[in-house]
């Protein structure tokens, strides 16, 4: 029951994401701006999606009981996190 409740609360929270980055890909945020780069656009609306993606598939995961889907699902989100992060470290003004 308590995996149950934490999926549900990581399926929150990519959604979250997802959406934010996908309302933010022509305004500025968190010294990023997406407006006047074509290419980080592109970036903050590809992981917008994806986070998207993830967040359906997680929230699937909340009713399958297969431990294994569960963990894959989580570990790909993680990854992904991790990913963006990286790639948004790149664009920050120095």
């Amino acid at each position: 029951m308590l995996i149950r409740i934490l999926v549900l609360l990581a399926t929150v929270v990519l959604l979250t994401i997802g959406r934010f980055l996908l309302t933010h890909t022509d305004k500025p945020f968190m010294m990023l701006h997406p407006e006047n780069n074509q290419t980080l656009g592109k970036i903050v609306k590809f992981f917008g999606i994806i986070f998207c993606v993830l967040a359906v598939f997680s929230a699937i995961a909340i009713f399958i009981p297969n431990i294994f889907f569960v963990t894959t699902i989580m570990v790909i989100s993680c990854i992904m996190l991790l990913v963006m992060e990286l790639m948004l470290l790149t664009f920050l003004t120095k």
